[in-house]
């Protein structure tokens, strides 16, 4: 699916996992590329983007988990509370 195919699905708040897959793919990383940055398994990152198990990164995980996203980490908060919007 179009990257601006997938945005327009959206809708206006998004949750964490939907949040994710956007940035990720914004990013142009793979769930494998994001977990061997984190030290995990990709199906974990596959879990956290349907949705199905949420994040449970130490300190350091967290801001490499920032950088790769290219986001702060305050903006990596807005999104796992599913403050963020498709404008955001």
């Amino acid at each position: 699916m179009m990257i601006t195919t997938y945005i327009q699905s959206l809708p206006m708040k998004l949750t964490f996992a939907q949040w994710l897959k956007l940035r990720r793919d914004m990013m142009e990383l793979t769930q494998a590329a994001i977990a061997s940055e984190l030290g995990i398994r990709p199906q974990t990152v596959s879990h956290w983007e349907k949705g199905t198990t949420i994040p449970n990164l130490n300190p350091e995980q967290t801001l490499r988990l920032c950088r790769l996203l290219k986001v702060t980490l305050e903006e990596l908060v807005r999104g796992f509370r599913g403050e963020v919007g498709i404008d955001d």
